[in-house]
Protein backbone atom coordinates (compact mmCIF):
# COMPACT_ATOMS: atom_id res chain seq x y z
CA UNK A 1 0.00 0.00 0.00
CA UNK A 2 1.69 3.51 -1.25
CA UNK A 3 2.57 5.58 1.75
CA UNK A 4 4.30 8.58 0.57
CA UNK A 5 5.07 12.27 2.14
CA UNK A 6 2.22 14.90 3.73
CA UNK A 7 2.30 17.73 1.60
CA UNK A 8 4.51 20.17 3.28
CA UNK A 9 3.70 23.08 5.93
CA UNK A 10 5.32 24.07 8.72
CA UNK A 11 5.65 21.86 11.59
CA UNK A 12 3.43 23.49 13.89
CA UNK A 13 0.86 23.81 11.51
CA UNK A 14 1.42 19.84 10.66
CA UNK A 15 1.16 18.82 14.35
CA UNK A 16 -1.99 20.86 14.66
CA UNK A 17 -3.35 19.16 11.30
CA UNK A 18 -2.18 15.78 12.60
CA UNK A 19 -4.56 16.15 15.79
CA UNK A 20 -7.48 17.28 14.07
CA UNK A 21 -7.67 15.08 11.35
CA UNK A 22 -6.43 11.53 13.08
CA UNK A 23 -2.97 11.75 11.38
CA UNK A 24 0.24 11.93 12.80
CA UNK A 25 2.75 13.08 10.84
CA UNK A 26 5.91 15.45 11.83
CA UNK A 27 7.86 15.78 8.64
CA UNK A 28 8.27 12.09 8.30
CA UNK A 29 8.34 10.11 5.13
CA UNK A 30 5.15 7.41 5.84
CA UNK A 31 6.56 3.64 4.74
CA UNK A 32 5.55 2.20 1.58
CA UNK A 33 4.87 -1.40 2.06
CA UNK A 34 7.71 -2.74 0.35
CA UNK A 35 10.32 -0.08 2.13
CA UNK A 36 8.47 -1.44 5.60
CA UNK A 37 9.43 -5.16 4.66
CA UNK A 38 12.94 -4.15 4.25
CA UNK A 39 13.17 -2.17 7.04
CA UNK A 40 15.56 -3.97 9.38
CA UNK A 41 15.44 -4.34 13.20
CA UNK A 42 18.63 -4.57 15.22
CA UNK A 43 17.43 -6.88 17.59
CA UNK A 44 21.06 -8.71 17.94
CA UNK A 45 22.36 -5.12 19.22
CA UNK A 46 21.55 -6.21 22.88
CA UNK A 47 23.89 -9.43 23.11
CA UNK A 48 27.42 -7.51 22.68
CA UNK A 49 26.03 -4.43 24.81
CA UNK A 50 27.54 -4.23 28.32
CA UNK A 51 25.87 -2.47 31.35
CA UNK A 52 22.41 -1.91 31.38
CA UNK A 53 20.39 -0.41 28.78
CA UNK A 54 16.97 1.97 30.20
CA UNK A 55 14.59 1.95 27.78
CA UNK A 56 10.95 4.23 28.28
CA UNK A 57 7.44 2.84 27.52
CA UNK A 58 4.42 5.48 27.56
CA UNK A 59 1.14 3.46 28.34
CA UNK A 60 -2.22 4.38 29.39
CA UNK A 61 -3.75 1.58 31.61
CA UNK A 62 -6.19 2.93 34.32
CA UNK A 63 -6.35 1.48 37.56
CA UNK A 64 -5.52 -2.29 38.23
CA UNK A 65 -4.53 -2.66 34.63
CA UNK A 66 -2.13 -0.46 35.64
CA UNK A 67 -0.60 -2.50 38.45
CA UNK A 68 -0.84 -5.76 36.69
CA UNK A 69 1.56 -3.71 34.21
CA UNK A 70 3.92 -2.65 36.64
CA UNK A 71 4.27 -5.90 37.82
CA UNK A 72 5.16 -7.70 34.83
CA UNK A 73 7.44 -4.91 34.10
CA UNK A 74 9.26 -5.35 37.62
CA UNK A 75 8.99 -9.10 36.67
CA UNK A 76 11.40 -8.28 33.54
CA UNK A 77 13.53 -6.35 35.19
CA UNK A 78 14.87 -8.67 38.03
CA UNK A 79 14.44 -11.22 35.24
CA UNK A 80 17.72 -10.37 33.63
CA UNK A 81 20.13 -7.83 33.69
CA UNK A 82 20.52 -6.11 30.81
CA UNK A 83 17.51 -4.32 29.98
CA UNK A 84 15.36 -1.81 32.01
CA UNK A 85 12.42 -0.89 31.84
CA UNK A 86 10.55 2.25 33.09
CA UNK A 87 6.97 3.07 32.54
CA UNK A 88 5.27 6.06 32.10
CA UNK A 89 1.75 6.64 32.23
CA UNK A 90 -0.23 8.66 29.93
CA UNK A 91 -3.75 9.82 31.00
CA UNK A 92 -5.71 8.25 28.23
CA UNK A 93 -5.08 6.53 24.93
CA UNK A 94 -6.32 10.06 23.00
CA UNK A 95 -3.80 12.12 25.47
CA UNK A 96 -0.82 9.11 24.56
CA UNK A 97 -1.63 9.67 20.94
CA UNK A 98 -1.49 13.31 21.10
CA UNK A 99 1.69 13.41 22.63
CA UNK A 100 2.82 10.87 20.20
CA UNK A 101 2.33 13.12 17.20
CA UNK A 102 3.67 16.22 18.97
CA UNK A 103 6.88 13.98 19.54
CA UNK A 104 7.17 13.57 16.12
CA UNK A 105 8.08 17.09 15.50
CA UNK A 106 10.11 17.86 19.07
CA UNK A 107 11.96 14.34 19.29
CA UNK A 108 10.51 13.92 22.65
CA UNK A 109 9.71 10.20 22.13
CA UNK A 110 9.84 6.89 24.57
CA UNK A 111 11.54 4.02 23.11
CA UNK A 112 7.85 2.32 23.04
CA UNK A 113 4.50 3.63 22.95
CA UNK A 114 1.34 1.64 23.65
CA UNK A 115 -1.67 3.18 21.05
CA UNK A 116 -4.98 2.40 20.63
CA UNK A 117 -6.14 -0.03 18.03
CA UNK A 118 -7.95 2.59 15.84
CA UNK A 119 -4.54 4.58 15.21
CA UNK A 120 -2.68 2.03 13.02
CA UNK A 121 -3.05 3.74 10.11
CA UNK A 122 -2.03 7.18 11.02
CA UNK A 123 1.18 5.45 13.08
CA UNK A 124 1.87 3.84 9.59
CA UNK A 125 1.48 6.83 7.75
CA UNK A 126 3.82 8.77 10.53
CA UNK A 127 6.80 6.82 9.35
CA UNK A 128 7.81 6.88 13.28
CA UNK A 129 7.76 3.50 14.10
CA UNK A 130 9.59 0.03 13.41
CA UNK A 131 7.29 -2.43 12.06
CA UNK A 132 7.08 -5.45 14.55
CA UNK A 133 7.09 -7.79 11.84
CA UNK A 134 10.71 -6.17 11.15
CA UNK A 135 11.81 -7.00 14.35
CA UNK A 136 10.04 -10.66 14.28
CA UNK A 137 11.57 -11.51 10.80
CA UNK A 138 14.96 -10.51 12.06
CA UNK A 139 15.06 -12.69 15.51
CA UNK A 140 12.98 -15.51 13.35
CA UNK A 141 10.07 -14.97 16.01
CA UNK A 142 6.61 -16.95 15.37
CA UNK A 143 3.13 -15.82 16.06
CA UNK A 144 2.37 -19.89 15.71
CA UNK A 145 0.84 -19.86 18.79
CA UNK A 146 -1.01 -16.53 18.95
CA UNK A 147 -4.62 -16.09 18.28
CA UNK A 148 -4.77 -16.17 14.50
CA UNK A 149 -7.02 -13.14 14.31
CA UNK A 150 -4.37 -10.57 16.95
CA UNK A 151 -1.74 -10.59 14.95
CA UNK A 152 -4.17 -10.48 11.64
CA UNK A 153 -5.57 -6.99 12.98
CA UNK A 154 -2.02 -5.34 13.28
CA UNK A 155 -1.11 -6.36 9.54
CA UNK A 156 -1.17 -3.96 6.64
CA UNK A 157 -0.12 -5.02 3.03
CA UNK A 158 1.58 -7.78 4.10
CA UNK A 159 3.41 -6.09 7.29
CA UNK A 160 2.69 -6.46 11.26
CA UNK A 161 3.40 -3.02 12.50
CA UNK A 162 2.21 -2.85 16.19
CA UNK A 163 3.03 -5.98 18.40
CA UNK A 164 0.07 -7.17 20.18
CA UNK A 165 -0.34 -7.01 23.35
CA UNK A 166 -3.88 -6.07 25.08
CA UNK A 167 -7.05 -7.05 23.47
CA UNK A 168 -10.99 -6.98 24.18
CA UNK A 169 -13.92 -7.22 23.00
CA UNK A 170 -17.56 -6.47 23.50
CA UNK A 171 -19.35 -8.62 26.22
CA UNK A 172 -23.59 -8.38 26.84
CA UNK A 173 -23.92 -8.10 30.68
CA UNK A 174 -27.31 -8.57 31.71
CA UNK A 175 -29.25 -9.35 34.97
CA UNK A 176 -30.19 -12.98 35.39
CA UNK A 177 -32.68 -12.53 38.20
CA UNK A 178 -34.60 -9.64 36.04
CA UNK A 179 -34.85 -12.36 33.66
CA UNK A 180 -36.46 -14.73 35.45
CA UNK A 181 -38.55 -12.05 36.81
CA UNK A 182 -39.65 -11.77 33.39
CA UNK A 183 -40.40 -15.02 32.61
CA UNK A 184 -37.02 -15.56 30.26
CA UNK A 185 -34.80 -18.19 30.94
CA UNK A 186 -31.32 -16.75 31.92
CA UNK A 187 -28.91 -19.46 30.63
CA UNK A 188 -29.97 -18.19 27.31
CA UNK A 189 -29.34 -14.83 27.00
CA UNK A 190 -30.08 -13.18 23.74
CA UNK A 191 -27.55 -13.88 20.86
CA UNK A 192 -29.12 -11.54 18.12
CA UNK A 193 -30.42 -8.06 17.82
CA UNK A 194 -34.26 -8.97 17.23
CA UNK A 195 -33.80 -11.65 20.34
CA UNK A 196 -32.80 -8.61 22.34
CA UNK A 197 -35.73 -6.27 21.30
CA UNK A 198 -38.31 -9.14 22.36
CA UNK A 199 -36.71 -9.64 25.63
CA UNK A 200 -36.40 -5.75 26.08
CA UNK A 201 -40.41 -6.10 25.60
CA UNK A 202 -40.88 -8.58 28.05
CA UNK A 203 -38.30 -6.62 30.69
CA UNK A 204 -40.57 -3.40 30.58
CA UNK A 205 -43.62 -5.46 30.92
CA UNK A 206 -42.19 -6.56 34.04
CA UNK A 207 -41.83 -2.92 35.60
CA UNK A 208 -38.44 -2.73 34.34
CA UNK A 209 -38.11 0.84 33.89
CA UNK A 210 -35.66 0.91 30.56
CA UNK A 211 -34.32 -2.41 29.98
CA UNK A 212 -31.89 -2.11 27.45
CA UNK A 213 -29.07 0.41 28.36
CA UNK A 214 -27.08 1.25 24.86
CA UNK A 215 -23.67 2.85 25.35
CA UNK A 216 -23.12 4.94 22.56
CA UNK A 217 -20.19 3.23 20.97
CA UNK A 218 -19.28 3.61 17.40
CA UNK A 219 -16.94 0.44 18.17
CA UNK A 220 -20.29 -1.63 18.42
CA UNK A 221 -21.35 -0.97 14.80
CA UNK A 222 -17.86 -1.97 13.52
CA UNK A 223 -18.57 -5.46 15.79
CA UNK A 224 -21.89 -5.46 13.98
CA UNK A 225 -20.73 -5.02 10.42
CA UNK A 226 -17.92 -7.90 10.98
CA UNK A 227 -20.41 -10.28 12.95
CA UNK A 228 -22.15 -10.38 10.07
CA UNK A 229 -18.86 -10.77 7.78
CA UNK A 230 -19.51 -7.80 5.98
CA UNK A 231 -16.63 -5.05 5.00
CA UNK A 232 -16.69 -1.03 6.80
CA UNK A 233 -14.92 0.48 4.45
CA UNK A 234 -13.49 -0.46 0.48
CA UNK A 235 -10.67 -2.13 -0.28
CA UNK A 236 -10.39 -5.09 1.89
CA UNK A 237 -11.05 -3.02 4.79
CA UNK A 238 -8.06 -0.61 3.89
CA UNK A 239 -5.96 -4.02 4.25
CA UNK A 240 -5.30 -4.21 0.71
CA UNK A 241 -4.68 -0.76 -0.11
CA UNK A 242 -5.94 2.80 1.42
CA UNK A 243 -9.25 3.05 2.18
CA UNK A 244 -11.01 5.77 -0.16
CA UNK A 245 -15.26 5.11 0.94
CA UNK A 246 -17.35 3.27 3.94
CA UNK A 247 -19.34 0.30 3.07
CA UNK A 248 -21.95 0.25 6.10
CA UNK A 249 -24.64 1.96 4.48
CA UNK A 250 -25.76 -1.08 3.65
CA UNK A 251 -28.70 -4.13 4.15
CA UNK A 252 -26.64 -4.67 7.40
CA UNK A 253 -25.77 -1.42 9.03
CA UNK A 254 -29.15 -0.37 7.73
CA UNK A 255 -30.85 -3.27 10.05
CA UNK A 256 -28.59 -2.18 12.99
CA UNK A 257 -29.89 1.66 12.62
CA UNK A 258 -33.15 -0.21 12.26
CA UNK A 259 -33.05 -1.84 15.35
CA UNK A 260 -31.94 1.38 17.14
CA UNK A 261 -35.09 2.70 15.97
CA UNK A 262 -37.42 0.09 17.20
CA UNK A 263 -35.61 0.06 20.57
CA UNK A 264 -36.52 3.99 20.79
CA UNK A 265 -39.96 3.17 19.22
CA UNK A 266 -41.14 0.85 21.14
CA UNK A 267 -39.60 2.71 24.77
CA UNK A 268 -37.20 0.04 25.97
CA UNK A 269 -34.01 1.61 25.50
CA UNK A 270 -31.72 5.00 25.94
CA UNK A 271 -28.62 5.90 25.31
CA UNK A 272 -25.41 6.35 27.27
CA UNK A 273 -22.27 8.00 26.86
CA UNK A 274 -19.65 6.29 25.53
CA UNK A 275 -16.77 7.62 27.94
CA UNK A 276 -18.99 6.64 31.64
CA UNK A 277 -20.29 3.66 32.90
CA UNK A 278 -24.00 5.20 33.19
CA UNK A 279 -25.16 1.57 31.55
CA UNK A 280 -23.71 -0.51 34.11
CA UNK A 281 -24.53 1.52 37.09
CA UNK A 282 -28.20 1.30 35.82
CA UNK A 283 -27.75 -2.39 35.94
CA UNK A 284 -26.48 -2.07 39.20
CA UNK A 285 -29.50 0.08 40.63
CA UNK A 286 -32.03 -2.17 38.83
CA UNK A 287 -32.99 0.76 36.33
CA UNK A 288 -31.70 -1.85 33.48
CA UNK A 289 -31.10 -5.22 33.46
CA UNK A 290 -29.17 -5.66 29.72
CA UNK A 291 -25.88 -3.59 27.95
CA UNK A 292 -22.97 -4.00 25.70
CA UNK A 293 -19.59 -2.83 27.21
CA UNK A 294 -15.80 -3.81 26.91
CA UNK A 295 -14.60 -7.01 28.32
CA UNK A 296 -11.88 -5.05 29.69
CA UNK A 297 -14.70 -3.69 32.21
CA UNK A 298 -15.13 -7.42 33.59
CA UNK A 299 -12.70 -6.37 36.68
CA UNK A 300 -15.21 -3.58 37.47
CA UNK A 301 -17.97 -5.36 37.04
CA UNK A 302 -17.31 -8.23 39.34
CA UNK A 303 -15.58 -5.98 41.63
CA UNK A 304 -18.49 -2.78 42.63
CA UNK A 305 -21.48 -4.89 40.57
CA UNK A 306 -21.01 -8.18 41.56
CA UNK A 307 -19.38 -7.66 45.57
CA UNK A 308 -22.53 -5.77 46.60
CA UNK A 309 -21.46 -3.00 46.06
CA UNK A 310 -24.79 -2.67 43.59
CA UNK A 311 -27.77 -1.13 45.18
CA UNK A 312 -29.91 -3.75 43.76
CA UNK A 313 -29.60 -6.71 46.03
CA UNK A 314 -30.91 -9.19 44.18
CA UNK A 315 -28.52 -8.38 40.89
CA UNK A 316 -27.33 -11.40 39.51
CA UNK A 317 -24.70 -10.60 36.85
CA UNK A 318 -24.74 -12.59 33.50
CA UNK A 319 -21.79 -12.35 30.91
CA UNK A 320 -22.65 -13.36 27.58
CA UNK A 321 -21.37 -12.75 23.83
CA UNK A 322 -22.22 -10.08 21.78
CA UNK A 323 -25.59 -10.45 20.15
CA UNK A 324 -25.32 -10.34 16.36
CA UNK A 325 -27.00 -9.42 13.35
CA UNK A 326 -27.48 -12.95 12.78
CA UNK A 327 -25.81 -15.52 14.77
CA UNK A 328 -22.81 -17.71 12.97
CA UNK A 329 -21.78 -14.91 9.85
CA UNK A 330 -18.57 -13.69 11.06
CA UNK A 331 -17.00 -12.79 14.43
CA UNK A 332 -15.75 -9.90 16.52
CA UNK A 333 -12.76 -7.57 15.92
CA UNK A 334 -9.61 -7.22 17.96
CA UNK A 335 -9.52 -4.04 20.30
CA UNK A 336 -7.09 -2.70 22.36
CA UNK A 337 -4.26 -1.13 21.77
CA UNK A 338 -0.50 -2.25 20.16
CA UNK A 339 2.96 -1.39 21.61
CA UNK A 340 4.98 0.56 18.98
CA UNK A 341 8.85 0.66 18.47
CA UNK A 342 10.23 4.34 18.08
CA UNK A 343 12.47 4.47 14.87
CA UNK A 344 14.52 7.32 16.67
CA UNK A 345 15.33 5.39 19.38
CA UNK A 346 19.14 3.70 19.46
CA UNK A 347 19.49 0.46 17.38
CA UNK A 348 20.18 -0.81 20.88
CA UNK A 349 17.52 0.90 22.18
CA UNK A 350 15.26 -1.03 20.17
CA UNK A 351 16.48 -4.40 20.67
CA UNK A 352 15.95 -3.93 24.57
CA UNK A 353 12.66 -2.48 24.00
CA UNK A 354 11.70 -5.80 21.24
CA UNK A 355 13.13 -8.13 24.20
CA UNK A 356 10.74 -6.32 25.96
CA UNK A 357 7.90 -6.72 24.34
CA UNK A 358 8.37 -10.40 23.71
CA UNK A 359 8.44 -10.68 27.41
CA UNK A 360 5.01 -9.24 27.66
CA UNK A 361 3.56 -11.59 25.01
CA UNK A 362 5.28 -14.95 26.74
CA UNK A 363 2.33 -17.15 27.61
CA UNK A 364 3.09 -16.98 31.23
CA UNK A 365 3.20 -13.11 31.04
CA UNK A 366 -0.62 -13.35 28.90
CA UNK A 367 -1.99 -15.65 31.27
CA UNK A 368 -0.83 -12.80 34.26
CA UNK A 369 -1.66 -10.16 32.24
CA UNK A 370 -5.61 -11.91 31.44
CA UNK A 371 -5.87 -12.93 35.37
CA UNK A 372 -5.10 -9.37 37.03
CA UNK A 373 -7.15 -6.95 34.41
CA UNK A 374 -10.05 -9.23 32.29
CA UNK A 375 -8.02 -8.34 28.82
CA UNK A 376 -8.22 -11.62 26.35
CA UNK A 377 -4.89 -13.76 26.18
CA UNK A 378 -3.39 -13.36 22.72
CA UNK A 379 -1.59 -17.12 23.01
CA UNK A 380 -3.53 -19.99 22.51
CA UNK A 381 -1.12 -21.98 24.88
CA UNK A 382 -1.59 -18.87 27.96
CA UNK A 383 -5.44 -19.99 27.88
CA UNK A 384 -3.82 -23.67 29.29
CA UNK A 385 -2.54 -22.03 32.31
CA UNK A 386 -3.59 -23.10 35.58
CA UNK A 387 -3.83 -19.73 36.99
CA UNK A 388 -6.28 -18.67 34.51
CA UNK A 389 -8.20 -22.01 34.38
CA UNK A 390 -8.44 -21.44 37.61
CA UNK A 391 -9.94 -18.08 37.31
CA UNK A 392 -12.48 -18.51 34.47
CA UNK A 393 -13.58 -22.05 36.26
CA UNK A 394 -14.48 -19.45 39.52
CA UNK A 395 -16.11 -16.55 36.87
CA UNK A 396 -16.88 -18.25 33.88
CA UNK A 397 -17.56 -14.61 32.47
CA UNK A 398 -14.27 -14.00 31.80
CA UNK A 399 -13.43 -16.64 29.49
CA UNK A 400 -16.65 -15.64 27.61
CA UNK A 401 -14.22 -12.81 24.76
CA UNK A 402 -12.12 -15.32 24.87
CA UNK A 403 -14.13 -17.81 22.84
CA UNK A 404 -16.05 -15.10 21.67
CA UNK A 405 -12.68 -14.15 19.63
CA UNK A 406 -11.81 -17.69 18.76
CA UNK A 407 -15.11 -18.77 17.81
CA UNK A 408 -15.17 -16.67 15.05
CA UNK A 409 -14.57 -16.65 11.30
CA UNK A 410 -10.67 -15.59 10.16
CA UNK A 411 -11.79 -13.18 7.14
CA UNK A 412 -10.80 -10.03 5.54
CA UNK A 413 -14.13 -8.41 7.40
CA UNK A 414 -13.40 -9.75 10.82
CA UNK A 415 -9.62 -8.80 10.89
CA UNK A 416 -10.77 -5.21 11.25
CA UNK A 417 -11.08 -1.55 9.18
CA UNK A 418 -7.78 0.44 8.82
CA UNK A 419 -9.20 3.77 8.35
CA UNK A 420 -6.81 7.20 8.47
CA UNK A 421 -8.92 9.27 10.16
CA UNK A 422 -9.80 6.44 12.04
CA UNK A 423 -11.55 8.87 15.27
CA UNK A 424 -13.05 11.06 13.60
CA UNK A 425 -14.95 8.60 11.37
CA UNK A 426 -15.98 6.99 14.57
CA UNK A 427 -17.50 10.45 15.60
CA UNK A 428 -20.25 10.69 12.00
CA UNK A 429 -21.33 7.23 14.23
CA UNK A 430 -21.58 8.85 17.21
CA UNK A 431 -23.39 11.37 16.09
CA UNK A 432 -25.98 9.42 13.88
CA UNK A 433 -26.17 7.19 17.53
CA UNK A 434 -27.64 10.77 19.16
CA UNK A 435 -29.85 11.84 16.47
CA UNK A 436 -31.67 8.24 16.77
CA UNK A 437 -31.89 8.01 20.79
CA UNK A 438 -32.08 12.18 21.38
CA UNK A 439 -33.58 13.60 18.69
CA UNK A 440 -36.33 10.40 17.47
CA UNK A 441 -34.77 11.50 13.99
CA UNK A 442 -34.67 8.42 11.31
CA UNK A 443 -32.84 5.81 11.55
CA UNK A 444 -31.55 4.99 8.06
CA UNK A 445 -31.33 8.68 7.37
CA UNK A 446 -28.74 9.57 10.13
CA UNK A 447 -26.70 6.54 8.89
CA UNK A 448 -26.68 7.63 5.30
CA UNK A 449 -25.42 10.99 6.59
CA UNK A 450 -22.87 9.72 8.84
CA UNK A 451 -21.67 7.45 5.71
CA UNK A 452 -21.51 10.28 3.28
CA UNK A 453 -19.53 12.44 6.41
CA UNK A 454 -17.49 9.61 6.67
CA UNK A 455 -16.53 9.58 3.34
CA UNK A 456 -15.60 13.06 3.21
CA UNK A 457 -12.98 12.87 6.51
CA UNK A 458 -11.54 9.88 4.68
CA UNK A 459 -11.05 11.88 0.91
CA UNK A 460 -9.57 14.78 2.84
CA UNK A 461 -7.10 12.65 4.70
CA UNK A 462 -6.13 11.05 1.28
CA UNK A 463 -5.70 14.26 -0.42
CA UNK A 464 -2.78 14.97 2.12
CA UNK A 465 -1.75 11.88 1.90
CA UNK A 466 -0.21 11.50 -1.52
CA UNK A 467 -1.21 7.37 -2.87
Amino acid sequence: MPRSWIRPAAAGTVVALALSTGIAVAGASPSTAPRAAAVSCPVKALKSAKGVTTITMWEAMPRNNETTLEALTNAYNSSQTKVHVNLVQQPTYDATYQKYVAGLTTGDLPDVVQLEDNQLQSVIDSGGAIPAGACAKADNYSFGDFVKRVPAYYTVAGTLWGMPFNVSNPLFYYDKHDFTTAGLDPTKPPTTLDEVLADAKKLKAAGIQTPFEFKEDSWYFEQWISGANKLYVNNGNGRSKRATKVQFNSPEGKKVFSWLGSLVSSGVAQGTDKDQFDNLLAIGNGNASMTIDTSAALGTVYSVLGSGGASDKQLDIGVAAMPQIAAGKGGVTVAGAGLYIMKKSSPLKQAAAWDFLKFLDLPASQATWSVGTGYIPIRISAAKDPALQAQWAKEPGYKVAYDQLVAGKSTVATAGPVIGPYAAERVTIINAYQSVFATKSDPLASLKTAAAKSNQLIADYNSRVAN
